[in-house]
């Protein structure tokens, strides 16, 4: 008989002690873990090992579910269905099955599961039961959730920003024919028969008004997303007010209202956005004018308290507020009485602008009324600049420069625009050359002296920016953007493109002039 080797043949084979001391270290690495649900089903589909994290994801200790159906961890719904039985069935044919879905903890509650199911056989082949593994992702589904809710998001505010930027522009656009038109015969108002005065007063004021809805849409929405940005200055707030005053004085003579202003505060310089300023208090003033009756009082006076502070108060003989209300005065839409916007008008978001506008500046606001009748008051407090600041307010750098002719390129697709803004630049006293494309726009600019495109940036063969980078090659150019986009991206990209300044349609024509004057010294 042959004698059998001193070694095993198979050196590197395990030992019997070796194979039992690794299954029980992988049975204890299993058992440890936390993160995943590991336990074994019998062919049926029982349940005959638990480790701690299928204790601790779905809430059973071995001693409640060894023993038990695992259907017990799915909805009755899915057990309705027969889904438990159906994994099972696809797990032998294909080997394993990886699932994913709601399933249950002993206390009723669910959770959004992974789960893979292995099929075990022994050496026949024969199923001897399964191995399952289920992981809880219910954070990386509502993190996926949330995220996807956050690209819907912005995709839908830039959907609304998009669709509030055209609207925006179509409005806009009519509107700026008719104010130019209305300001040229009032600027004419000797060659009209006394009678239509008033009624070109009354287009104009309504063009202005229309205007200042839509601004004050986009404005909402600039400061909801935190957009809104001020270009801080040492400010005169006597002479904001004075200016706010003009701005809402033909309102104030259509209803014949008596305005008292008692401006005595001495410490009158705020470090402020001058022009939001400005939009505060004419808001206010125009809110007593809209609210007081034909021949009523307003009185406007200013005064410092202890800390220096500037108050601005604003008290009208009104309607009044209930004082129920007053809470609500500066939300959004929100006015004193729901019959108010039927009598009145409005969309109610001058208050709530203003206040925006008030916070952002540090300041405070509020109303004050006794009711109905009693007319009401609104007062904004601010801080104010060290005494002696120097005067570096927005006006004086224009203050004493006078305006000199200008030849003019005006680039304007829409023809009733051209037609009397043309009309009211010559009026102005500067020569004016017309284009209604990008194409002529070029063929002017390299044919003729020009000083200023006045350009609008949506042009029917390409776009004003075209015309800005050529003005921009030619040196001297200004390029000043005429145009019914007014966001403030809107305001970034026609700088980038090479506009000088941005200008919003309808015009202000006060701010046009302001504008060509600077051009011109």
């Amino acid at each position: 008989m042959r004698e059998l080797p001193s070694q095993p043949m198979f050196k590197n084979w395990p030992s019997s002690t070796v194979l039992h001391d690794t299954a029980e270290q992988f049975h204890i690495l299993v058992d440890s873990v936390e993160e995943y649900a590991i336990y074994m089903l019998d062919p049926n589909g029982n349940v005959i090992t638990w480790n701690t994290g299928a204790e601790k994801i779905k809430g059973y200790s071995a001693e409640e579910i060894i023993g038990k159906n695992f259907a017990s961890f799915y909805t009755a719904e899915d057990v309705a269905g027969g889904k438990p039985q159906r994994n099972l069935h696809e797990a032998v044919r294909r080997g394993y099955i990886r699932d994913q879905g709601l399933r249950v903890r002993n206390d009723g509650s669910t959770f959004e599961a992974e789960v893979i199911i292995t099929a075990l056989r022994d050496g026949a082949g024969k199923i001897r039961g399964f191995s399952k593994v289920t992981r809880d992702i219910t954070d990386q589904i509502r993190s996926r959730e949330f995220e996807a809710e956050n690209i819907a998001a912005q995709k839908a505010s830039k959907a609304k920003d998009d669709f509030l930027a055209a609207l925006s522009h179509e409005l806009r656009t009519p509107l700026t024919p008719a104010l130019a038109a209305a300001s040229y015969l009032e600027d004419n108002a000797e060659k009209l028969p006394p009678d239509f005065l008033e009624d070109v007063e009354i287009i104009k004021r309504n063009v202005q008004l229309q205007a200042r809805l839509i601004d004050d849409l986009l404005d909402l929405t600039r400061i909801a997303r935190g957009k809104l940005h001020l270009e801080l200055e040492d400010c005169d707030a006597h002479e904001i007010i004075h200016n706010a005053l003009e701005t809402a004085n033909s309102a104030i003579e259509a209803k014949q209202l008596k305005v008292s202003t008692d401006l005595e505060a001495k410490e009158y310089r705020i470090l402020a956005d001058c022009i939001r300023l400005q939009q505060v208090f004419w808001n206010l003033i125009n809110n007593a004018v809209k609210f007081t009756s034909k021949a009523g009082q307003i009185t406007i006076r200013t005064f410092n308290d202890k800390q220096a502070r500037l108050n601005f108060e604003v008290t009208d003989t009104g309607i009044g507020i209930e004082p129920q209300r007053l809470a609500s005065l500066f939300q959004p839409f929100e006015q004193a009485d729901p019959s108010v916007s039927r009598q009145f008008g409005g969309l109610g978001l001058g208050l709530a602008i203003s206040k925006r506008l008030v916070d952002l500046h540090h300041g405070t606001i509020e109303a004050e009324s006794r009711g109905r009748s009693f007319g009401a008051t609104f007062k904004v407090t601010l801080g104010t600049l060290p005494a002696g600041a120097g005067d570096r307010g927005r006006n004086s750098a224009i203050a004493g420069k006078t305006s000199k002719p200008l030849h003019i390129l005006l680039v304007e697709d829409h023809k009733d625009t051209r037609r009397t803004l043309s009309r009211l630049l010559t009026h102005f006293g500067h020569e004016v050359v017309t284009a209604g494309n990008v194409r002529t726009a070029t063929e002017v600019m390299g044919s003729d002296h020009i000083d200023v495109v006045l350009c609008d940036i949506g042009l029917p063969d390409g776009s004003g920016y075209e015309v800005a980078s050529q003005a921009r090659a030619k040196g001297q150019v200004k390029a000043i953007a005429l145009t019914g986009f007014g966001t403030e991206d809107d305001v970034r990209r026609s700088k980038e493109a090479g506009f000088d300044f941005h200008l919003v349609k309808p015009v202000n024509f006060q701010e046009l002039r302001t504008v060509l004057d600077q051009v011109a010294a």
